[in-house]
């Protein structure tokens, strides 16, 4: 059900909507359940609104809150794990000199954490796309909340008048899911059209005027400009900042709170990239859906969301499918589904073997394109869960 405005507040929220993103306020606000809490202040986690640099340089901030005591931590065997094993994973990771971190979380307990090459625990850096699962978890939320009517609503009936006035006809047809798939249609080249939307005034609509190479919901592209123009659809949908509602509906109530995120021109908060936090609460958001949504007996994103987000929706280019905002594929005869960014920055999530895996990597001395662990996965984890 849509509620009805009178018509000076149907000015005012028109008049708010077209000026951008919302300001964060400076004020912390508490959030959290059942012995899960963090407070957060967006006013301190925003960036300054980028004018001309898409991506970050990537620093390493410092996470102030030590949360060993939300953690039930147990040794690998008492959960049905090879120790020696898991330090051969580890031993390879140390090996790798852009490597930063592995933890592993069976049944529920932390069963193994490692740090490399001067990496810590409360080290908080940039997640790069791994942080797009977190995305999709949101639209997710926003729909189940009816703030969004479905999945299947498009973007130009969420977004403010402005925005829509630059989209072409077929542009007007992209759905919600479309962005979750990265099937939007646009023409989009990653690592490469960037470049170009950096530098213009409004990266919305810059990625909104692209040309068509695909009707929209019919070929999986990855497209980083697909997440973005989540971030508006948010913004718009739930009339708050995502790092707001991000945090007040889904990170705090896990104990989790981002120390920095990014902002376009227009201080929408970047979406699905220049998030920053610790490999733990990586591993919070994976364990997440390993429990179908539910934390601390609160289902905090619906379970039937959770699975369809990782079930295939799209055929992504063998061996992977995709989800709504993660990567799918068997290994070794397991389902896996995988939060993935740039240079290494992974969550795995096994669910027939319950079992939560993350590494994350140093990509601001370091660019390694081509690392995602499977390997590490597949030789050594795997099988010390067997």
């Amino acid at each position: 059900m849509i509620p009805r405005f009178g018509i000076g507040m149907l000015a005012v929220l028109t008049l708010f909507a077209s000026c951008g993103s919302p300001t964060p306020s400076s004020v912390t606000t508490e959030a959290g359940s059942d012995g899960a809490t963090a407070s957060f202040d967006c006013g301190r986690i925003q960036g300054p609104r980028s004018t001309n640099r898409f991506y970050e340089d990537n620093p390493t901030y410092i996470d102030p809150v030590d949360d060993s005591a939300s953690w039930r931590i147990s040794s690998p065997e008492a959960q049905g794990m090879s120790a020696s094993r898991l330090e051969r994973a580890s031993t390879a990771l140390a090996d790798l000199p852009y490597s930063r971190s592995l933890l592993v979380i069976r049944h529920g307990a932390l069963v193994f954490e490692r740090y490399y090459h001067g990496s810590a625990k409360n080290q908080s850096n940039n997640v790069h796309s791994a942080s797009k699962s977190i995305w999709g978890a949101a639209l997710g939320i926003a729909i189940d909340q009816g703030r969004i009517p479905s999945a299947d609503a498009t973007i130009a009936s969420i977004l403010p008048a402005h925005y829509v006035e630059v989209m072409s006809p077929e542009t007007r047809t992209i759905k919600v899911r479309d962005l979750l798939t990265m099937t939007s249609g646009n023409d989009w080249d990653e690592d490469t059209t960037e470049t170009q939307i950096q530098q213009t005034p409004d990266w919305v609509a810059a990625t909104l005027k692209l040309p068509t190479a695909a009707p929209p919901g019919t070929r999986f592209n990855y497209s980083t400009g697909d997440t973005h123009l989540g971030s508006a659809v948010l913004t718009s949908a739930t009339q708050t900042t995502a790092c707001e509602f991000i945090h007040q509906n889904l990170l705090a109530p896990l104990g989790v709170v981002a120390e920095h995120w990014g902002r376009d021109p227009q201080g929408y908060f970047s979406g699905g990239y220049n998030f920053y936090v610790t490999p733990r609460e990586l591993a919070k958001f994976g364990l997440l859906y390993l429990r179908d949504g539910r934390w601390n007996g609160k289902q905090l994103v619906p379970a039937a969301w959770v699975q369809a987000s990782m079930t295939n929706q799209v055929d992504a280019g063998a061996p992977y499918s995709y989800g709504y905002d993660f990567w799918l594929r068997d290994i070794a005869g397991h389902h896996v589904a995988m939060a993935w960014g740039f240079g290494g920055q992974m969550i795995y999530i096994i669910k027939d073997l319950d079992l939560v895996v993350v590494m994350t990597t140093n990509t601001r001395e370091f660019a390694p394109d081509s690392f995602n662990g499977l390997s590490i996965i597949e030789d050594d984890v795997l099988p010390a869960a067997s």
